[in-house]
């Protein structure tokens, strides 16, 4: 059974690095192999993983709804396909990433985005774990290049704009042409002094399952300035030992639970 996980929220609010983090949690756990897929057209998540990206899945999609880039059609088409994604594979300890790249061009790429997910789809089920860093405006999923997500994770910080922007993604997830089993929220970078009483109330009120919060963990911001992947930080940290937690609860809720 593949578990797939998506992570979304405002741009800034730390989703990369906790992708990554959640990625480490897994592998720890002895969840392999795991799919680590960088939605996000800023693609950071290698950076944070502390390896190399592959070729984008964007110049795959450019070229197969380009007319003179484009490959023959029919079943030589979906398998020119599925082998330039495998290609595009960057293969790790415990891990896979494959990095989206940016955003849609001018001209139709639904003939494309119906090879991509169909691609992807295969792919996926090789996994025991799928782990996608998404944009602010989590238009990955929107373009239906996934068709199951089983947790959506919210990330927000505990401040009042952050929350109006995860109360936002929570509606838009309501309305995606995609299967979202469970929604749920994460506060992360939370000082010792834990979040405000009404951040609380009002995370309470968004109708999405409460995932363990992150604490502010200072090693991981120090490394992410030094342009160091998760795989470096202690494993006695603060913020991997809460992803651990949240991977533990998205797990057990999913029926699934973590070996190890």
């Amino acid at each position: 059974m593949t578990i797939t996980i998506a992570i979304a929220g405002k741009g800034g609010i730390g989703k990369t690095t906790l992708a990554a983090l959640f990625v480490r949690a897994a592998r720890e756990a002895g969840i392999r192999p795991i799919l680590a897929v960088d939605a996000d057209p800023n693609s950071n998540l290698a950076e944070a993983l502390g390896v190399d990206a592959g070729r984008p899945l964007a110049e795959i999609r450019e070229q197969v709804s380009s007319p003179e880039g484009s490959p023959a059609g029919g079943t030589g088409r979906a398998r020119a396909v599925e082998d330039e994604i495998q290609r595009a594979v960057t293969e790790a300890d415990g891990f896979d990433l494959i990095t989206m790249g940016r955003p849609e061009g001018p001209r139709c790429y639904c003939a494309a985005n119906n090879l991509l997910r169909t691609s992807l789809d295969r792919l996926t089920r090789n996994y025991a774990a799928v782990i996608v860093d998404n944009e602010a405006g989590m238009e990955h999923l929107s373009r239906r290049t996934t068709n199951n997500v089983d947790c959506l994770i919210v990330v927000l910080n505990p401040t009042e704009p952050s929350l109006r922007a995860a109360r936002r993604i929570v509606a838009l997830s309501r309305e995606l042409p995609v299967k979202i089993a469970r929604r749920a929220v994460l506060l992360n970078r939370v000082g010792p002094e834990g979040p405000p009483p009404e951040i609380q109330r009002e995370l309470a009120a968004l109708g999405a399952e409460r995932l363990p919060d992150v604490p502010q963990d200072d090693e991981v911001e120090r490394a992410g300035a030094a342009g160091q992947g998760v795989f470096c930080l202690r494993a006695q940290g603060p913020a991997i030992a809460a992803a651990r937690q949240v991977m533990d609860a998205v797990c057990a809720a999913a029926g699934a639970a973590c070996p190890g």
